[in-house]
């Protein structure tokens, strides 16, 4: 959720009670204090996060929501953690990389911490755009896995295995492990057996059961 509206309610919900608080003759200048008082206040935050938004692809039905407007149409893979598991200094949002491993930007209001690597181009499989993406962070979010007969189990990222982050029972009645979604859906292949599209997101996250 963008930070302008809370900081929109804010105002708007003390402008109703300076309203109704005040004398008739001294309404508009108490306001007038009020509203100047509050554009100093949020004006760098303001501006910050309005250019945010500028930048961001902002549209919940594309898989590219969140991300930079310069990767629209491009590939791009997303770490996400839970709250207090991301890799060291990726805790405070999320982070984005390009192709290079240059930082971009952080959005901390994003609802996961982590990184998402982004504007690659060509890939076809999905191990392949995993590898390059790994390979960008200067291996910030390295993998373990076990190969398996049907493919390969990704058991950990970034040196986070899914249990480590969230509590899993020994008897196998609740656990937890990475699951891989592509273009907003859970992919019904492994890593190593995705196929992919010009513009694939590959999103990576701890689910429970």
């Amino acid at each position: 959720m963008s930070v302008l509206l809370p900081i929109l309610v804010f105002i708007l919900a003390n402008t109703f009670v300076i309203y109704g608080m005040s004398s008739p003759d001294q309404r508009l200048r108490v306001l007038s204090t009020f509203w100047l008082v509050m554009l100093l206040l949020t004006s760098s935050t303001i501006a910050t996060e309005w250019s945010r938004m500028s930048n961001l692809v902002l549209d919940n039905d594309d898989s590219h929501n969140g991300l930079p407007k310069e990767w629209d149409g491009r590939q791009a893979v997303c770490f996400h953690f839970p709250e207090g598991n991301a890799p060291e200094g990726f805790e405070d949002g999320r982070h984005h990389l390009d192709t290079s491993g240059r930082e971009l930007f952080v959005d901390p209001m994003w609802n996961e911490t982590g990184s998402c690597v982004g504007g690659f181009e060509g890939y076809e499989i999905g191990m392949d755009l995993l590898g390059a993406a790994i390979d960008a962070t200067g291996d910030s979010f390295s993998m373990s896995y076990t190969e398996f007969s049907f493919g390969i189990m990704i058991d950990s990222l970034g040196g986070i295995h899914a249990c480590d982050a969230v509590t899993c029972s020994d008897d196998g009645t609740s656990g937890a492990s990475w699951s891989l979604y592509h273009n907003g859906a859970v992919a019904m292949v492994g890593i190593s057996d995705l196929a992919l599209v010009e513009d694939s997101v590959l999103t990576w996250r701890i689910d429970t059961w």
